[in-house]
């Protein structure tokens, strides 16, 4: 049997990834663009784990054996599928360390004729590599940071910005939150800290020979992640656009994004609005109560602005001075434009 390190995995030209871990092992944190193949589901992998503790490891492994002799017809069926789809590329098989899941995947492959690696150290070995490689990443591009009010459009422009070619990182969408205190509302579970550093390595690494790079202006935390030092570092000597918009369209855009979520007695938005106590007050935190209740959303949401997102990140009263550009936003295709243009003349110098 082969194996291979995490280096010259990424290195190859083609490859197909195939993880053997448990379905909740995988959520976690696995390789981009890897299969789950799990030898054991949750609740399996839970019964060999107790078997082991409490009988020792041949009992175990013979429980182990029992489970996943009825699914090997199915699992060598999905991996020869796979590969049928790629040809020319090499079957990289991991679990969590690189020992007996990936292993015993790989001896029973060979068996049907299927031949494929094992990456050395498991997944375990890519996590530690990614974390390494994030904290003196050679990051070459110029940040180009969108600042604004909530509301005034900046994901979208990121959005625009990107259908037009240019290179862009939406961070909030890597993190499946919009790093606010009504950040979580309706967009299920925040992305873990593995699968986030892997997917924005993964782009860096794609974008690292261009001379700009697009990002919205955020904190080092967003959600449940952080950015690393050397990109939140990056963000803040970047160049800094201020993109501004009228408390009406903002509050339209926020109605507009938030509109399939702002349903009546949400138990997310009602403990949204309840963690502002300490910030806004229990009569303002009342108020906001109120009219979410009688779905008055433009009061509840332009409230929320005024008294609490504008206060905490000041852009209203900033200085435009302390931007490179400022760019008006209530036509949001407009703005794309006088960005664009501004790069423009940045790369004439």
């Amino acid at each position: 049997m082969q194996v291979i390190a995490i280096e010259e995995v990424l290195n190859l030209d083609a490859r197909v990834l195939v993880d053997a871990r448990s379905p909740a092992e995988f959520e976690q944190g696995h390789i981009p663009g890897a299969v789950n193949v799990p030898l054991l589901e949750d609740d399996e992998r839970a019964v060999v784990g107790t078997l082991y503790k409490q009988r020792g490891q041949e009992e175990a492994k013979q429980k182990g054996l029992e489970i996943v002799s009825v699914k090997l017809t199915d699992m060598v069926k999905k991996i020869a599928s796979l590969m049928a789809e790629a040809p020319s590329a090499v079957l990289v098989v991991y679990c969590w360390r690189g020992g007996m899941r990936s292993k015993s995947l790989l001896t029973i492959l060979e068996l049907m004729g299927i031949t494929g690696r094992q990456l050395v150290g498991g997944y375990k070995s890519y996590r530690s590599y990614v974390q390494a490689r994030l904290v003196d990443f050679p990051l070459r591009p110029k940040m180009i940071v969108l600042c604004g009010s909530t509301g005034v459009g900046k994901t979208i422009l990121l959005q625009i910005l990107a259908r037009r070619g240019y290179p862009v990182i939406d961070l909030e969408k890597l993190a499946n939150h919009r790093g606010s205190a009504f950040g979580q509302v309706g967009l299920g579970k925040s992305a873990t800290a593995q699968n986030f550093d892997a997917v924005l390595l993964q782009l860096l690494e794609d974008y690292n020979s261009e001379p700009y790079l697009f990002v919205e202006c955020e904190s080092k935390r967003v959600g449940n992640v952080y950015l690393p030092q050397v990109l939140y570092k990056a963000m803040q000597s970047g160049h800094k656009i201020l993109t501004q918009a009228g408390i009406s369209t903002r509050v339209e855009r926020l109605i507009a994004e938030y509109t399939d979520v702002l349903t009546p007695n949400d138990p997310e938005i009602i403990g949204s609005i309840t963690s502002l106590t300490k910030k806004l007050g229990k009569k303002k935190v009342a108020q906001l109560m109120a009219d979410y209740e009688a779905g008055n959303l433009s009061n509840f949401t332009e409230t929320l602005l005024t008294d609490y997102y504008d206060l905490l990140y000041g852009y209203e009263t900033a200085s435009p001075d302390s931007f490179e550009l400022v760019v008006e936003a209530e036509d949001l295709e407009q703005a794309a434009d006088e960005i664009t243009d501004y790069i423009d003349r940045l790369k004439r110098g």
